[in-house]
């Protein structure tokens, strides 16, 4: 009876068990077959950049003359630059240099040390080298960039809260895999308190679904970035997706 009884209460907790993984897998099916669908419907509308996730004027005039922003970057910024008047009097300089990833941002080693806090330089380096086997930023779609670009200036959002020693202390921080994961999840948390969720949405599935990345890089990006489910479950539970469309 002993025996009989233990039988059925392990053979219980395997359906229960069973139960649970195909409910949380058919809900990841449905969610990724959603993501397709907005990127499918986001990609083909992407000829002449007509619709975004939130109102902007495209054609704005009040550039920030401390930005230094090359002309092929300028479309981009113009989507942003009114959601991030934060950075409007900091000095932003887009660099391109051989990466381990798609961009950086970070401030100048001689503003960190030697400068004021409101007076530091930031770069945005922009990875050109042919051989990665990652994602160039130029083969990224349009509305992508946009996730990933405001993911960047958010980097330098909050390295301008910090002080030199909070500066030190997250690049401490990004010596580990779990300080690195949660450094990275605290900066999608902001693009995503920003408004943002969607492109940071298109980023995270072009590059995981659609892009030509490695597998190596792709398992990087994986553990260390939220996923495209984990943002999509993110704007579920949040109700955004019930008071807002979805597809840009």
């Amino acid at each position: 009876m002993v025996d009989l009884l233990n039988e059925t209460c392990a053979d219980i907790l395997r359906k229960r068990k069973y139960i649970r993984f195909a409910m949380r897998t058919e809900k990841r099916y449905w969610v990724m077959l959603w993501g397709w669908l907005v990127l499918s419907l986001a990609y083909a509308g992407n000829t002449d950049k007509e619709v975004e996730a939130k109102p902007h004027n495209a054609q704005t005039k009040n550039w920030p003359a401390s930005w230094t922003v090359p002309e092929k970057f300028q479309d981009v910024f113009e989507i942003l630059i009114d959601d991030i008047p934060c950075l409007h009097n900091q000095k932003i300089k887009i660099r391109k240099k051989k990466l381990s990833t798609t961009m950086t941002a970070r401030p100048t080693w001689g503003s960190l040390i030697f400068r004021k806090r409101d007076n530091r330089t930031y770069l945005l380096q922009v990875n050109n080298d042919k051989t990665f086997d990652g994602v160039l930023y130029e083969d990224v779609p349009e509305m992508a960039r946009v996730g990933l670009m405001m993911h960047e200036l958010m980097h330098i959002k909050d390295y301008q809260s910090r002080n030199f020693f909070g500066v030190v202390q997250r690049g401490w921080q990004y010596l580990s895999k779990s300080g690195k994961k949660k450094f990275e999840y605290e900066i999608d948390q902001m693009v995503m308190d920003a408004g943002y969720q969607n492109y940071l949405l298109l980023w995270a599935l072009f590059i995981m679904e659609e892009s030509e990345a490695s597998d190596a890089y792709k398992d990087f990006k994986r553990a260390i970035y939220r996923s495209p489910f984990d943002i999509f479950i993110d704007l579920d539970e949040d109700g955004i997706l019930q008071d807002s469309f979805l597809i840009l």
